[in-house]
């Protein structure tokens, strides 16, 4: 009896189960295909296009990266290679003939692990265990303070704010006399200032220099003429001789520069000055700074903190006395008294943190006023007592500079490169970092003088250990693994990347036992957190409100770069509702998690997971592996650092036959992938490979060697294991006599077909009377088919296989002709 059969191709792919086991439309075997839909058939996956032409390195590319300024044209498309970051110079989608810049953006990068980066605030940050957290602003950020300087008044005007807001009805004014001078304060050491002019610009004759601040002092004096160049392009166009009378930059080489702290502001501050008085003020619309990727240097917040302990000592009566909760207030009518307080005589304060300056509030009325100036800091650096004399800034001082506590300010000095050590008092069981603070000619000795009535420090943020990771939440930059607290994230202030010291920055709780964070991303509203063997929760808004809720405590992830968020609904999970989802890979398989547990979704493909087959991943390969993700086709692609790639699709819930992609020379392999938002903002996926090349995926129909020559993908399916019955087990012994598929029309194109009779491991290439035909001028369905007499058969399997280049076969159903010829015994 001849009987016709039609099987749709609606089923999903099963790599692991027998295939006499798979439903019917399911695969058992395939490569380089996608679903058509979530309807059914399949089709060909699309090719790459080479992005750089030249390669980056003789080495692989470890991580791809993106930075676009939230609010300046500013995009990055960054390549870590070789131990550098590269930027290219075009930008995604840009494709084919596009290389990355000659010069490396930073030598700051690992050689051997990928980083992870993240945009916090206007700054993009990056981490991979080599160094401290490196910080960039890209090609031109704002600056982080604006100040001048206004001599006649003796004050600051901080016009920091309305520089950075992007507007151009708001701006600075700069003052015109000779004795004016105004600061900008980059994040790091900068080599460019550039300004954006209003209407009031210079026409007189005068020149610009800029100073760094150096160990204490305006050190570095830059003018056009000296031998540390100064460029200066906002001089006019007809002589050259006055500066700023246009929008233009200042740009220098830059030095060892060192920060300090103006008006409340942190950073690497510069001097602008002139040589002669300007013609009238000038209007600064916008101020934006240059700075090379840098590792952070980490600062103080601008939030003035309580001490934890204040002592005077007077020397007179050999007592230490507590003035800590007169002075932690901001009352006056509690107070130290300063009247005659002799040389002998200090303060001593304690603090939590190291410090970079000691704040004084002076009783109106009760300045102090002999000339006596603060003329040293002592620190503890574990041993004895050592004194700062110089660089010291006291703005306490009276006008005439000669009288300390003259009024409210802070004392300030440079605390880089200092070793401060916590100890305890005989007086103070309770370790702290202390400070001595003396003068050098005894006070003013009446009791109306000299009345301190609060005491607030500034701490100094001691230089970041390595991390390997970054991510933001909640406008702060989490960071991981801590070399003390391996097992806590550490986080900085908020909206502030860059500080991770005081109140607002700080651990948090522990996560288990003391083995190290590997990962973490934004999950919903709050953070999921992966270690090696267990997934957490955590969640909250500041330092006081940060909770930690475990999630699974036998899996854990095995390979950082693994560890991604989709954002598109998972069907699975819940019952009651798709939900976005964690997915990852551990040693046994990979994971997805909806924020209740983590389920196990890899089993169609465990022959790479688990070790009973020959194919399982390589345990020294497990914690290289990386994954992308790829929005518009809603796949999950795990790189197996090998030719392999692993697809998974989370809208449908199914895996699909391995890719084998040519990427590069023939034994080259992506070995990190990246979902991006190009310039058009448009979703698009790159990845780079072992050899120094980047690509654009799903572009083109072919794959590209490593001259840029195309290559043809190889793509087939390889239906279950058929019987005579569609839903029934092989009990009947049959004749199979046709095959038909039901494909999309080209142009061009034949189809291989590979019949396996009784799942034999080699295949009888079928022909007769010529291989399937694609080509159905006028319309877009193709049916075509072979004949064959294929006899004694108790079950078959058959592959569709197309091979030529541009040739992509999409096929929807095959159907089958069979005669059964009666049941078989054994």
């Amino acid at each position: 009896m001849l009987k016709m059969f039609k099987e749709q191709l609606n089923g999903k792919y099963d790599g692991v189960a027998p295939a006499t086991l798979i439903p019917v439309g399911g695969l058992s075997g395939g490569k380089n295909i996608r679903k058509v839909s979530g309807a059914g058939g399949w089709k060909a996956r699309k090719g790459v296009t080479i992005h750089n032409t030249t390669l980056l390195a003789s080495a692989g590319v470890l991580s791809l990266h993106t930075f676009k300024h939230p609010r300046l044209s500013d995009y990055h498309f960054i390549a870590q290679c070789n131990g550098n970051l590269y930027d290219a110079s075009g930008d995604p989608p840009a494709a084919g003939g596009s290389t990355f810049a000659a010069a490396a953006l930073s030598a700051l990068a690992s050689s051997t692990v990928p980083g992870f980066s993240d945009v916090i605030g206007e700054s993009w940050l990056y981490a991979d265990g080599d160094s401290a957290p490196v910080m960039w602003g890209g090609d031109g950020p704002y600056c982080t303070g604006f100040v001048v300087w206004d001599n006649s008044e003796g004050a600051y005007i901080d016009y920091t704010r309305v520089v950075q807001d992007g507007r151009s009805d708001t701006g600075a004014v700069v003052l015109g006399a000779v004795s004016d001078v105004y600061y900008v304060c980059s994040p790091c050491i900068a080599t460019a200032i550039t300004l954006d002019l209003g209407t009031g610009v210079n026409t007189a004759a005068a020149t610009a220099s800029v100073w760094s601040w150096i160990g204490g002092a305006w050190a570095t004096e830059r003018t056009i003429a000296n031998s540390l160049l100064l460029t200066d392009s906002t001089r006019d166009v007809a002589t050259s001789t006055k500066t700023h009378a246009k929008d233009g930059t200042l740009s220098w080489a830059a030095t060892v520069d060192t920060m300090r702290v103006i008006n409340g502001i942190m950073g690497y501050w510069y001097k602008v000055s002139f040589s002669g008085a300007l013609s009238n003020s000038i209007d600064v619309v916008s101020c934006n700074v240059v700075y090379a990727p840098a590792v952070i240097s980490n600062k103080w917040s601008g939030v003035y903190e309580y001490p934890t302990a204040v002592r005077f000592f007077d020397q007179s009566a050999g007592e230490y006395v507590d003035y800590t909760g007169k002075l932690r207030n901001e009352s006056t009518a509690q107070y130290l008294q300063l009247d005659a307080a002799t040389i002998s005589d200090e303060i001593l304060i304690k603090s939590a943190e190291p410090l970079c300056g000691i704040g004084f509030g002076v009783v109106d009325l009760y300045e102090q006023t002999a000339a006596a100036k603060i003329d040293q800091i002592e620190d503890w650096d574990g041993d004895s007592y050592n004194a700062i004399t110089t660089g010291i800034i006291d703005e306490t001082l009276d006008v005439a500079n000669d009288s300390s506590f003259a009024q409210t300010g802070v004392v300030w000095w440079n605390a880089a490169g200092r070793t401060v050590k916590r100890r305890t008092q005989k007086w103070d069981s309770t370790p702290g970092y202390w400070y001595k603070v003396t003068w050098n000619v005894a006070l003013a000795g009446t009791v109306n003088d000299c009345r301190v009535f609060m005491v607030v420090v500034a701490t100094f943020p001691e230089a970041l250990p390595a991390y390997k990771g970054v991510v933001e939440f909640k406008s702060r930059a989490f960071i991981w693994p801590d070399s003390e607290f391996p097992n806590r994230l550490r986080f900085s202030a908020a909206g502030r990347p860059d500080c991770f010291s005081g109140s607002d920055s700080g651990y948090t709780d522990e996560f288990g036992d003391k083995t190290p964070i590997v990962a973490a991303k934004r999950f919903y509203n709050e953070l999921i957190v992966w270690k090696a063997n267990s997934v957490w929760l955590l969640e909250g808004f500041a330092p006081q409100n940060l909770g930690i809720a475990k999630i699974a405590d036998t899996v854990g992830c095995c390979a950082p770069k693994t560890a991604l968020v989709i954002e598109t609904g998972f069907p699975t999970v819940h019952q009651d509702e798709p939900l976005s989802i964690a997915i990852w890979a551990d040693t046994d398989g990979i994971y997805v998690l909806d924020g209740r547990k983590p389920k196990k979704v890899s089993m169609p493909v465990d022959q790479y997971f688990n070790t009973e087959y020959s194919t399982a991943i390589a345990a020294v390969s497990l914690s290289s592996l990386q994954a992308y993700i790829d929005k518009l086709n809603n796949e999950y692609h795990l790189l197996l650092q090998s030719i392999t790639e692993l697809v998974f699709n989370f809208v449908t819930d199914e895996w699909y036959p391995p890719w084998i992609r040519r990427a590069g020379d023939a034994d080259d392999y992506l070995v990190c992938g990246i979902n991006l938002k190009g310039t058009d903002n448009r979703d698009y996926c790159y990845a780079g490979n072992n050899a120094g090349l980047v690509f654009r995926l799903e572009n083109d129909t072919t794959d590209k060697s490593e001259v840029n020559a195309d290559v043809a993908i190889e793509h087939s399916l390889k239906s279950r294991a058929i019987s005579a019955q569609q839903e029934m087990a092989t009990t009947l012994e049959f004749t199979f006599r046709k095959a038909f598929i039901e494909a999309k029309a080209r142009a061009s194109g034949t189809v291989t077909t590979n019949f396996y009779k009784n799942m034999a491991s080699t295949a009888t290439a079928l022909t007769v009377p010529a291989a399937i035909s694609l080509v159905n001028s006028g319309y877009a369905l193709a049916v075509d088919g072979i004949e064959t007499n294929q006899t004694g058969c108790k079950t078959f399997q058959l592959e569709f296989v197309e091979s030529t280049a541009d040739v992509e076969l999409e096929i929807y159903s095959f159907l089958y002709q069979l005669e059964a010829r009666g049941e078989f015994s054994a």
